[in-house]
């Protein structure tokens, strides 16, 4: 029971202030899990890429899978979902409430303005440290990826070559394909079964 409690008390953390959409939520999410050590980096980045690749909105998504994952079980999944769900429906009935009443308003068009860039700058943050626990980027001699192509300098790895070219070619098919998001990340996983 201790641990439903804590899994719906940290999603609800993560509803409340994860503004500007679930990607934005990675960051609090990834260091939620770490400082309470519920799963390893590489379960919760599993976590993260079924949930973007699933049906419906990634933060009711990565709670779901979050939830299953730490317990095994539907109370873990229904923690999570409660959590994420009810203080997000909240927020949403008492902005509706009113936003529409001022959303002409100069400050709050120039708050909306300032928090683009910040929700932009936390969403690369998730990507790196998603990246760096993945040993994607910056990892240590005993994390290398076992067929993966190392760049190194000074001894340190810098970048594990392969999957930054999967990385650059899936952004550039996102960016200037038509392709859905769902059939890169298909393919992807189908090149990982063949590359590594």
């Amino acid at each position: 029971m201790k641990l439903l409690v804590e899994i719906f008390l940290m999603f609800a953390k993560l509803s409340l202030f994860a503004f500007g959409g679930g990607y934005v939520m990675f960051p609090m999410l990834l260091k939620d899990i770490e400082t309470n050590q519920l799963l390893s980096t590489q379960e919760i980045t599993d976590v993260i890429a079924i949930a973007g690749m699933s049906p419906g909105a990634v933060a009711v998504n990565a709670a779901v899978g979050t939830g299953f994952k730490v317990t095994g079980n539907i109370w873990g999944v229904i923690a999570a979902f409660l959590g994420i769900a009810i203080p997000c429906a909240l927020i949403v009935i008492l902005v509706a409430t009113f936003f529409f009443k001022v959303y002409n308003n100069t400050a709050v068009k120039n708050a909306l303005y300032g928090l683009r860039p910040v929700i932009t700058a936390i969403i690369i943050n998730a990507a790196v440290n998603i990246a760096a626990g993945n040993h994607i980027i910056a990892a240590k001699a005993d994390g290398l990826i076992a067929k993966g192509i190392d760049f190194n300098m000074g001894g340190h790895q810098i970048f594990e070559v392969k999957s930054i070219c999967l990385a650059v070619i899936s952004f550039l098919l996102l960016v200037k394909t038509k392709i859905h998001p769902i059939f890169i990340i298909i393919g992807s996983g189908v090149l990982g079964i063949l590359l590594f």
